[in-house]
């Protein structure tokens, strides 16, 4: 208890919803065992768990660290968008860090590094580009067999969780984040600011009431972003990994998935008109790219547009 005495710097919420087995991983990767140059006092994760059939439970969500709080939650609609409002007003922290899918695992230095931004800049947005775990977007290889099993190989070949950073070996930037580098991509699994940002923004949307949430993370990201007088700071040397866990837009098979997204997408275009492409901000590099992060510097010069 003498650890909660002393606030955190940083909140990070973590939803969690029908995937246990990745929601552990995801934890461990922000323990402060696994993330580097932070100490367990100087941040707290808030883990919230909508009700399912495939809990993780309280033992399990606080197996790694002593800084994780958990909160069971029983949801009547089928949307994160309302755990993730409850989980932000629980902070304790002057930041906050939204992930809103719990089955991301994260690179070693984005939870130091995300400190280090807020100590340059209080009223920064500070987010770590997406990546899919294997060699082809997951709602591609879905298609062709890809699944839970197939992924543990994965795993297992480079012996994560030993070094983080190979995470990228076996990785793919995810759809969103297909851009690069160089300019601001459509969302982040991991998007930080002040509680005082976070107040002015009225946290995610809760009209986004459809599976998963429809875009509710697109439109917070963006609405941080183009927020005025926001730098923003992209931890362009880390990232969050998709884990496959059967996802509403990544786990399904392709007539399924083309069904939601339309679904999704009609919802989308009535609570944001047209006004949908990724926000008008170019991102302050921030961090020092490991090896493993070279390919992927390459392929965003690659998708820089000349001027």
């Amino acid at each position: 208890m003498a650890l909660f005495r002393r606030k955190p710097r940083l909140s990070i919420v973590v939803i969690v919803y029908r995937m246990p087995d990745q929601a552990e991983k995801t934890l461990l990767s922000l323990s402060p065992e696994y993330q580097h140059g932070v100490r367990e006092r100087e941040y707290e994760v808030i883990v919230v768990e909508n009700h399912s059939d495939r809990l993780l439970g309280r033992e399990r969500a606080m197996r790694y660290a002593g800084n994780v709080r958990y909160f069971h939650r029983q949801e009547t609609q089928r949307t994160p968008v309302h755990a993730i409002n409850f989980g932000a007003a629980q902070a304790r922290g002057s930041h906050v860090a939204i992930m809103i899918d719990g089955a991301r695992m994260l690179s070693p230095g984005v939870v130091r590094l995300a400190l280090d931004a807020f100590r340059l800049e209080s009223e920064a947005a500070v987010s770590a580009p997406g990546y899919h775990i294997g060699h082809k977007l997951q709602q591609v290889a879905v298609n062709e067999g890809y699944d839970e099993e197939a992924e543990a190989e994965l795993l297992r070949s480079i012996e994560w969780p030993q070094d983080g950073y190979r995470l990228f070996d076996i990785a793919v930037l995810s759809g969103s984040c297909q851009g690069g580098f160089f300019q601001s991509n459509y969302e982040s699994n991991f998007i930080a600011m002040s509680v005082r940002k976070w107040k002015a923004l009225g946290g995610v949307d809760s009209r986004y009431n459809d599976f998963g949430g429809g875009n509710a993370n697109l439109d917070l990201y963006k609405r941080l972003l183009e927020y005025p007088d926001t730098p923003f700071y992209m931890l362009f040397g880390e990232g969050s990994f998709h884990q496959f866990h059967g996802g509403v837009t990544t786990g399904t098979r392709k007539a399924e998935r083309d069904v939601i997204y339309k679904q999704l997408d009609d919802q989308d275009r009535a609570l944001r008109g047209d006004d949908r492409a990724p926000p008008s901000v170019r991102p302050i590099l921030f961090g020092s790219p490991h090896p493993s992060v070279y390919r992927f510097i390459r392929h965003s010069l690659d998708k820089v547009q000349p001027q």
